[in-house]
């Protein structure tokens, strides 16, 4: 069994030195069942969630937000009994037995062996569907007419998202379908850093967090690869069947296939959909969808690192706008915690809201030929249908926000700077007229849930502090897309 060895520095591996004002937490709940096809055991993403406030209220002190360590070494993956080995066998620590319990130890491992989960590199197995998945990824026989693939909707030369504005009738806010004519539902958004939501799940208050797409519907990456080879809207294919055969087309990918999943992989339509829907949410999992090499994270190197970045006084001062609450409420929902950041920030707390995003008119005219609809986000779900959450969508992630617009669920916006004035304008501090239009802005599709008690306490935005929160946003650019900011 591992050791954890700390010196009397570490008295304060667990936050608070001895604190008793920890929330205490019933664990009762079993662990999963490990998934099908030798997928790693996947944590209760409650567990998850718990053990991540634990972890923050007793350890991110001396081992930072990342638990990659501060004053203490990287404790990201350690188990259970690593944690209380070192709390029984180190004299200086002995007290803490009684502060943080048995079972609060355990929510702390399972975030911190998610932890492990999210930034550990693939290899062995993984790796090599992944690498299946890539091929999968970039192919445009999976789709009907054979013009479209994952990748047209997800440029990887564009962060991800999909670039082909010189053919979209709207100027990207919604996807072309394979036929070249129908448009999609919504703005296809980037697959970068997508691995880093949880699985769908909804907390002991109702709270909804993680999922993919912008309404959560797919619990996570492999049941969203799912989806856009059946949507007719995308890909077009008739049934999951299809899509099998078009892969069976292709004879390497059956001696792929067959070497990764098993030599009757084929023999079940619905395993064989579930390996290709597998396989490309392995190659979204690795670290080119997640490089963690922004300027904002080279800021956060060592300062005689060589790689390390000094911000400008103009991107400190953004930087301190976004995370103080005083201010703005930013990081309120674009950070993995509202009160901190850390190397592996995810700008984005993968919860949903409804900020009053005005109606896309022109979207909605060329899609639906009228502009009555509404979109009922995760509340119009059938498995959630609650008007308490009608028009919200999944807070995205701010890495790559600079270079990924256009912005919102409906693409409404197109410029970074105009998404800043409107919360400005939300917060009735002025800027009541769209930049972008120059009229006023357009009204929202569902007005009863819209988050004012956060919005109306935002303080106003000079234009010093605007260009200061773009300039800081344009720092979260990942290095391999720097050269697409303006």
């Amino acid at each position: 069994m591992k050791k954890i060895t700390f010196s009397s520095l570490l008295v304060f591996l667990l936050l608070g030195c001895g604190s008793d004002s920890a929330e205490k937490i019933d664990d009762n709940k079993s662990d999963p069942d490990p998934i099908a096809q030798d997928e790693p055991v996947k944590n209760d993403p409650i567990k998850v969630e718990k053990g991540k406030k634990l972890f923050l209220q007793h350890c991110a002190t001396c081992h930072g937000t990342d638990a990659k360590g501060i004053t203490g070494p990287s404790i990201v993956g350690v188990t259970h009994e690593d944690i209380s080995e070192a709390i029984a066998g180190e004299a200086d620590m002995t007290y803490m037995q009684g502060i943080v319990l048995d079972s609060e130890q355990k929510l702390i491992a399972i975030y911190l062996n998610e932890l492990k989960n999210i930034t550990a590199p693939l290899d062995g197995l993984d790796r090599q569907r992944a690498n299946l998945g890539k091929k999968l990824f970039f192919d445009k026989n999976l789709s009907l007419n054979k013009t479209l693939s994952c990748a047209s909707c997800h440029d990887p030369l564009h962060a991800f998202i999909d670039a082909r504005f010189s053919t979209n009738p709207v100027d990207g806010s919604l996807s072309v379908g394979d036929d070249g004519t129908t448009l999609g539902g919504r703005n296809a958004p980037t697959v970068m850093y997508a691995k880093l939501a949880p699985a769908f799940f909804t907390m002991d208050d109702g709270t909804h967090v993680g999922g993919q797409f912008w309404d959560g519907r797919a619990k996570d990456l492999k049941e969203q690869a799912k989806g856009p080879f059946v949507d007719q809207a995308e890909m077009m294919m008739p049934s999951t069947g299809s899509v099998v055969s078009r892969v069976k087309e292709n004879t390497l990918y059956i001696e792929e296939l067959k070497a990764l999943y098993g030599q009757d992989i084929f023999n079940d339509n619905d395993k064989a959909y579930d390996a290709i829907a597998g396989s490309i949410a392995k190659f979204e999992k690795t670290t080119e969808f997640a490089p963690f090499d922004s300027k904002f994270d080279r800021s956060k190197l060592p300062y005689f690192h060589v790689d390390h970045y000094e911000m400008s006084e103009q991107e400190k001062l953004g930087y301190r706008l976004f995370f103080d609450h005083s201010q703005t409420h930013c990081s309120k929902c674009h950070s993995v915690n509202s009160s901190t950041e850390s190397t592996i920030e995810t700008f984005s707390n993968f919860r949903y809201e409804n900020i009053g995003v005005p109606k896309n008119l022109d979207a909605l005219l060329a899609r639906d030929g009228h502009t009555d609809k509404i979109d009922l986000g995760i509340g119009g779900r059938a498995d959630i249908n609650d008007s308490k959450h009608h028009g919200k969508f999944k807070v995205p992630t701010l890495r790559n926000v600079a270079v990924t617009a256009p912005y919102m669920s409906n693409g409404v916006f197109k410029e970074l700077k105009t998404v800043i004035k409107y919360f400005d304008y939300m917060a009735g501090n002025g800027h009541t007229l769209n930049p972008e239009t120059d009229q006023p802005w357009r009204e929202a599709e569902v007005n009863a849930t819209i988050n004012y008690p956060i919005l109306k306490t935002l303080k106003p935005l000079s234009d010093e502090k605007i260009e200061a929160l773009e300039s800081f946003l344009n720092i979260l650019t990942d290095k391999r897309y720097e050269s697409l900011l303006k």
